[in-house]
C-alpha cells in the first residue's frame, strides 16, 4: 500500500521509508526504549497510507499549485490514514498518532487543531521527521537542504510548528547528522512490530508542512 502511493507522486518516492527511518532517530535522540522506537516507526511508515484513497489520486500527482479547494481535500488524508490504521486490531496503539501527524504545537495544524502535550508524542514525532523529509529532497523549485540549513529551520519554527523539547533534545544529539545519512532504511513492517506503549515525555517542546 505504501509503495502504491508513492508511485502516484514521483517526488515522494521512499517517503514513507524515510520518515519511517528518520523518526527512529528522532524518538532514539530523546530517550525512548527500544520497543517505544519501533512502534514510532510503525506509525510513522503508515502516517500517509490514507493516500491510497482514490480521491486523493488526481492531486497528488498535479504538478502545480493546489488550489484551496484541492488543499482541503488532501487535509482529510490524516483521517483516512488512521481509518485504515484502526482495521488493524495490532494497531489500535497508532491510530492516535497517525490522525495527528500534521498537528502543529501552536494548534494550527490540521485535523482537529490540538495542540501542545495534548498531540500524541508519536504524532509530535512524525512532524519531525515528515518536514525534515521534505526540506532534504530536492523539489522543482528548490534543491534538498542541508544539516544546517535545517537545523535554522527547525529552531525557527520550535515552538510553533514543533514541541520545543523535542526539538532541543534532537538538534542537541549525536544522532542528528544521521538524518542526512540517506542510505536504504531498513523498515519495519506492522506484521513483524511488536506491540508497545509510548510513554509521554517529561515536557514537551517543532517547520513548514510537509
Amino acid at each position: 500500500m505504501v509503495a502504491a502511493i508513492e508511485m502516484r507522486d514521483p517526488y515522494t518516492s521512499g517517503h514513507s521509508q524515510r520518515v519511517a527511518e528518520y523518526s527512529r532517530i528522532i524518538a532514539r535522540s530523546i530517550g525512548l526504549s527500544a520497543r517505544e522506537v519501533e512502534r514510532v516507526g510503525v506509525a510513522a511508515l503508515l502516517h500517509d497510507v490514507g493516500k491510497i484513497d482514490q480521491r486523493f489520486a488526481d492531486i497528488l500527482q498535479k504538478p502545480g499549485r493546489l488550489t484551496d479547494e484541492e488543499r482541503l481535500v488532501i487535509e482529510e488524508h490524516p483521517v483516512r490514514s488512521a481509518e485504515l490504521v484502526a482495521m488493524v486490531s495490532g494497531l489500535q496503539d497508532l491510530v492516535a498518532p497517525v490522525r495527528h501527524h500534521h498537528e502543529r504545537w501552536d494548534g494550527g495544524g490540521y485535523p482537529d487543531g490540538i495542540a501542545g502535550e495534548n498531540i500524541p508524542l508519536t504524532a509530535r514525532i512524525i512532524v519531525f521527521a515528515d518536514t525534515i523529509d521534505a526540506m532534504t529532497s530536492d523539489r522543482p523549485y528548490r534543491p534538498a537542504l542541508g544539516p544546517e540549513d535545517v537545523r535554522r529551520e527547525l529552531v525557527k519554527h520550535r515552538g510553533k510548528q514543533f514541541d520545543p523539547y523535542i526539538c532541543d533534545r534532537l538538534l542537541a544529539s549525536d544522532l542528528y547528522v544521521q538524518i542526512f545519512k540517506r542510505e536504504a532504511p531498513q523498515v519495519e513492517t506492522p506484521a513483524t512490530a511488536a506491540p508497545a506503549t509510548v510513554a509521554a515525555t517529561p515536557a514537551p517542546a517543532p517547520v513548514i508542512a510537509a
